[in-house]
C-alpha cells in the first residue's frame, strides 16, 4: 500500500523572505515609529525554526520607551527655549526710556559731545585707581585719575567733546600696596529703543549717545 504525496503549499525559505521596509528618517535619529516598524518587520521575516528570542524584544521595547522619551524632553526644551525668548522681548521693550547701568565689555560708540555716565565698583579699597580710554587702533587718547577710593561704588564723568564721536573701549585699573590690577567700567545711560536680530542672538539696547550694547551686558536698572 502506498501512501499518498503531502504537497506543500509553502515553505520558509530565508532567501524569498519579504525585504524589510525603509525606515523613515536620516538614520542619525530614529524615532519611536522607526523602532516599532523595524521591530515589525522583524517578527514577519523571522525564522519560524528559530524565533527570536522574547528578551531581545523587550530590550527593543526599552529602547523605544527611552527614544519617545528623548523626544518628549526635546520638544519641551524647545517650547522652553521659545517661551524664554518671549519673556526676554517683554523685558526688553518695558527698559525704553528707563535708565540701566552696562558693563562696557566691547567697543562703545561714543557722540561728539555726549557725556558719559561712567561707574566702576571695587570690591575693596584701593589707593589709586585710573580709567583708559582707547580709540579703535588701540591708542591711549583720554585718562581719567579718580585717586584713592574706599570699596563701593565710584562714579565718574568722561566729557565726549574732549573725545569726539567714534568707538571707545574703557579700563579701570587700580592699585594698592603692591598690587595692581584692572577691571570692567560700567556706564549709566538711557534706553531709547531695542533691536531684536532677526537672524537671533542677543537682544539690542540702542543707548542715548552710546550706540548698541547687548541686553545681556546690563547689570542694572537704575531708574
Amino acid at each position: 500500500m502506498s501512501l499518498p504525496q503531502i504537497s506543500t503549499t509553502s515553505q520558509y525559505s530565508p532567501k524569498a523572505a519579504p525585504k524589510e521596509p525603509q525606515v523613515a528618517g536620516n538614520g542619525m535619529n530614529p524615532s519611536s515609529n522607526d523602532f516599532l516598524t523595524m521591530m515589525v518587520a522583524q517578527v514577519q521575516n523571522q525564522d519560524p525554526l528559530n524565533p527570536t528570542d522574547g528578551t531581545e524584544y523587550l530590550t527593543q521595547l526599552g529602547m523605544m520607551s527611552a527614544v519617545e522619551s528623548l523626544e518628549g524632553v526635546k520638544s519641551g526644551l524647545a517650547n522652553l527655549n521659545i517661551g524664554m525668548t518671549n519673556v526676554e522681548m517683554l523685558q526688553a521693550t518695558n527698559l525704553v526710556g528707563k535708565k540701566v547701568l552696562m558693563e562696557a565689555n566691547q567697543e562703545v560708540d561714543v557722540a561728539k559731545g555726549q557725556v558719559i555716565d561712567g561707574r566702576v565698583q571695587f570690591d575693596q579699597s584701593v589707593d589709586s585707581a585710573k580709567v583708559m580710554v582707547y580709540d579703535e587702533d588701540g591708542k591711549v587718547v583720554d585718562e581719567i585719575k579718580l585717586g584713592p577710593q574706599g570699596s563701593g561704588m565710584a562714579e565718574f564723568k568722561i566729557d565726549g567733546d574732549d573725545l569726539g564721536s567714534g568707538s571707545y573701549t574703557f579700563e579701570v585699573l587700580a592699585e594698592k600696596g603692591d598690587d595692581a590690577w584692572s577691571q570692567k567700567m560700567m556706564i549709566a545711560a538711557e534706553v531709547e529703543s531695542v533691536n531684536i536680530p532677526s537672524g537671533g542672538g542677543a537682544i539690542l539696547l540702542s543707548l542715548k549717545g552710546l550706540g548698541k550694547m547687548s541686553m545681556y551686558d546690563m547689570r542694572e536698572i537704575t531708574a
